[in-house]
């Protein structure tokens, strides 16, 4: 297993991922796309980092994207996670997380924070990041749309 920046040829792949997991509607497949581009075309210039991780056969199976918070000192927020859904259940989320998290760190960073969707099938996505030692620090009622908050997640990064 490889995780590494990622590069243009990568981008068909991330789209293919992003669709298949069926949590992201095609609105928010764009932004997360556009991100990736951002990423692509200023590098680390960027102010969005973006890495997939590969197995052996060099196939990617997730990608992550997170970025400084702009006027705070140390901030990061965690944009995007998605793992192939028939690569889920491998522990490859939390690989994940836990590279965000140490680059975060590198980089000075002594807050992580991220949003999603408290939609039913966003509930395994939630448990991971409880389990890995994210609070939920905020909930904003009808956020998205009617029945779907907005639920904010964050961490101390030791």
């Amino acid at each position: 297993m490889e995780i590494r920046r990622v590069q243009h040829t990568d981008r068909n792949r991330i789209s293919e991922i992003l669709s298949d997991v069926r949590n992201f509607n095609s609105e928010e497949v764009r932004i997360a796309l556009e991100l990736v581009d951002d990423a692509l075309e200023k590098g680390e210039r960027s102010d969005y980092q973006a890495y997939v991780l590969a197995e052996d056969d060099s196939i990617i199976q997730g990608y992550i994207c997170y970025g400084k918070t702009p006027l705070t000192d140390s901030t990061f927020d965690f944009y995007w996670l998605a793992v192939s859904p028939a690569a889920q259940g491998k522990g490859y989320g939390r690989i994940l997380i836990s590279f965000v998290e140490e680059q975060v760190k590198g980089a000075g960073g002594t807050i992580l924070v991220l949003e999603t969707s408290s939609l039913e099938s966003y509930g395994r996505t939630v448990r991971i990041y409880v389990e890995c030692g994210y609070q939920i620090v905020a909930r904003i009622k009808n956020f998205y749309r009617a029945g779907d908050d907005k639920i904010i997640l964050m961490k101390e990064l030791n």
